[in-house]
């Protein structure tokens, strides 16, 4: 065993200087090339900013590419893996010597599907006979006061119903301070030290019981292992712009997340969900900081997980990705503008990790993995400004980027290379997808995997400026000081009209024609270049609409495009969830029209099951505000009249949180 600890820590050492010492000699050769074309005419001020920006992009790009070669190579070597046998005995031993609490935090989440994929797990956990080792909660920061009142009805409705083998907990806070972080930490200071490790999910994450419990039985073989991450994949959707996620993550994921691992070893990343965690030392050494200074880049930590993966190795545990697992899920955005509010969200929180990068104490793969995080959203303003460079060379100082023939060709060579690196790694992916047979089938077959392959980087080439306008946007808005507000994700599936997406995305296609008619004006002879960077932001409307469609989408289907193995063969865990979600679908709680304020209230059941809920919610030491007796007054005239509809919603938030109050109220509705 010390001895194989030994050889992967030799492993990932060497890999780490392959993929370093690979990355330098890709970039010295892509920057003389560029050099070389440049210096033509001589090199001015503005050479050594393009330049510049160059050998940053060139290096990020380089980073990537040998990232999955290294991937490839050690999954082109691999042996068949030897698969630890799951037995009843075997798991039920397993659940004896730990005990694993389950969090699902919640806000402002559909209640349905969130105890629906509840559902599934403790239905798959069952089957494993692990049942006993585990327990469920639920951790809402719910600020909608009818969202609050259905999570509870949803709750004792599943639990009388189902009757689950595991037990399930519902917590609700009245004021969701710090957010998911804070959540987390609340149930780690009331609840945490019964529990050897915590599995955290998110709203939308299922994971079969096999995947929990093989969690479970690596974190008790290795009492050093602080934060174990299985890698989730997107399934569920099917607008265009959802099966696009979810076909690259099925097949060019497995790739670039086994080269991660290679030469991150234990000293890996957490994405926040669908990871184990050792409860005791992610108490001890994972409280988050404070930064200095006023938000965006001050205040209170958004992006968690990396900066709780880096305390837990600083700690002196190890941090893994479980690459190996699969049965790890979870869902994506369904519309392009969905997609950017996430990301919007994602890079105001990893520009946060700059100032961490030179804190004290961290390792130095745990300062990688911060700059690489803000990396990915300032490669993007990085790469306008070094367009702007070129233009601005081309303007300012009347000189020909593009001279001679020789010079055009070697221009050439250096952008064909620079893309090669970026596309041959999806080409690895379906190399690797393909050569099994049985494998290919899982995706529709050999020629589906190809077509897709080929329709997925087609988009991604013409959706790329796209999202580099939106990155730099969102790193300028942040810099200026916007801070972004942490709302609920859109989770269903809806379509975009032209109209919506004119409004959502004009300032795309405006910004892209004001820079292709200054390249069309100042240097024609470059617009060639461009035309590949304004196609997708002058299509921005129509396409933003057709990534809606889920007619696309099924079209596609039908056609075997961008399959993925979950729509070949569904799996157990996610047959459990569709049935769980049709149970709730046809055994609705609330009618039709009904208001649930109204609903709630006019039962004795669910109103004292709610007045026991709000008890819970506050310490002692921090009562909630009582609801004003003027305001009650009015409200108890609107509740005889049964004009719920005229009560507004903070009435209702103050409402559910005063127990006098709502007894009043309750008292009336019942004796109606």
């Amino acid at each position: 065993m010390i001895g194989n600890t030994y050889y992967a820590a030799y492993q990932a050492r060497q890999s780490r200087l392959a993929l370093l010492a690979a990355s330098v000699y890709s970039t010295a050769l892509l920057v003389a090339g560029f050099v070389f074309v440049i210096a033509g005419n001589g090199f001015a001020w503005l050479d050594v900013v393009s330049t510049s920006l160059f050998v940053i992009l060139s290096f990020w790009i380089s980073v990537g590419f040998w990232n999955a070669v290294i991937g490839f190579r050690n999954a082109w070597n691999d042996r068949p893996r030897t698969e630890h046998k799951l037995t009843q005995e075997s798991a039920a031993a397993l659940a004896e010597r730990s005990r694993t609490a389950i969090l699902m935090p919640v806000y402002n989440e559909d209640p349905e599907a969130v105890f629906s994929r509840i559902h599934a797990m403790i239905q798959s956990l069952h089957e494993t006979g692990a049942e006993d080792g585990f327990e469920f909660f639920v951790l809402s920061d719910t600020t909608n006061p009818d969202i609050a009142l259905r999570e509870e009805l949803i709750w004792t409705q599943y639990v009388e119903h189902f009757r689950p083998p595991i037990n399930v907990y519902y917590r609700r806070r009245a004021k969701n301070l710090r957010r998911k972080a804070g959540n987390i930490a609340d149930f780690c200071e009331r609840w945490g030290r019964n529990y050897d490790f915590m599995l955290i999910l998110d709203a939308d994450s299922v994971m079969a019981g096999r995947t929990v419990v093989e969690l479970v039985r690596r974190m008790l073989r290795d009492p050093r292992l602080g934060i174990l991450q299985a890698p989730p994949r997107p399934v569920n959707r099917q607008s265009l712009f959802a099966r696009l996620q979810q076909f690259a993550a099925a097949v060019y994921g497995p790739l670039c997340v086994r080269g991660f691992c290679s030469w991150t070893a234990t000293d890996g990343n957490y994405w926040g969900h669908n990871a184990i965690l050792r409860v005791r030392p992610f108490i001890d050494h994972c409280e988050l900081p404070v930064l200095s200074g006023a938000r965006p880049l001050g205040g209170e930590i958004l992006s968690h997980d990396f900066v709780e993966a880096a305390l837990m190795l600083r700690a002196g545990y190890k941090v893994q990705i479980a690459d190996d697992l699969e049965g790890s899920y979870e869902e994506c955005p369904t519309t392009l503008g969905d997609y950017a509010q996430r990301d919007q969200r994602w890079c105001q929180g990893n520009l946060q990790h700059a100032r961490l990068v030179t804190c004290e104490g961290f390792r130095p793969l745990s300062r990688i993995h911060f700059a690489m995080g803000v990396m990915s959203y300032v490669a993007s303003p990085i790469w306008l400004a070094f367009i702007a460079s070129l233009l601005a060379t081309r303007w300012l100082e009347g000189a020909t980027i593009v001279g001679s023939a020789i010079d055009g060709y070697l221009m050439l060579t250096v952008f064909g290379v620079s893309m090669v690196m970026l596309l041959v790694p999806k080409f690895l992916s379906l190399y690797l997808m393909s050569r099994d047979s049985e494998r290919a089938k899982r995706y529709g077959g050999r020629m589906a995997l190809l077509g897709g392959t080929l329709f997925e980087t087609a988009i991604s080439i013409v959706f790329a400026p796209v999202m580099a306008y939106y990155h730099s946007r969102f790193v300028l808005t942040t810099l200026m000081g916007k801070s972004v507000t942490w709302n609920c994700q859109q989770r269903d599936e809806t379509t975009v009209s032209l109209k919506q997406a004119w409004a959502m995305h004009r300032d795309v296609l405006v910004f892209y024609a004001i820079l292709g008619g200054f390249v069309a004006w100042s240097a024609p002879a470059l617009l060639p270049w461009f035309v590949p960077m304004l196609v997708g932001p002058l299509l921005i409307v129509p396409l933003a609409s057709a990534f809606s469609s889920r007619g696309i989408g099924h079209w596609l289907e039908k056609r075997g495009l961008l399959l993925i193995p979950e729509e070949q063969t569904r799996p157990k865990l996610l047959r459990k969830l569709d049935e769980a979600a049709a149970f709730f679908r046809d055994n609705p709680l609330v009618e039709p029209g009904r208001d649930i304020l109204q609903t709630v209230l006019a039962n004795r059941g669910h109103s004292l099951m709610h007045m026991k809920i709000a008890r819970e919610m506050l310490p002692t030491r921090e009562p909630a505000e009582p609801f004003v007796t003027e305001n009650l007054d009015e409200v108890e005239s609107y509740v005889r009249k049964g004009e719920f509809n005229r009560l507004p919603i903070d009435v209702r938030r103050s409402l559910i949180l005063d127990n006098e109050a709502f007894k009043r109220l309750a008292t009336i509705c019942q004796n109606v």
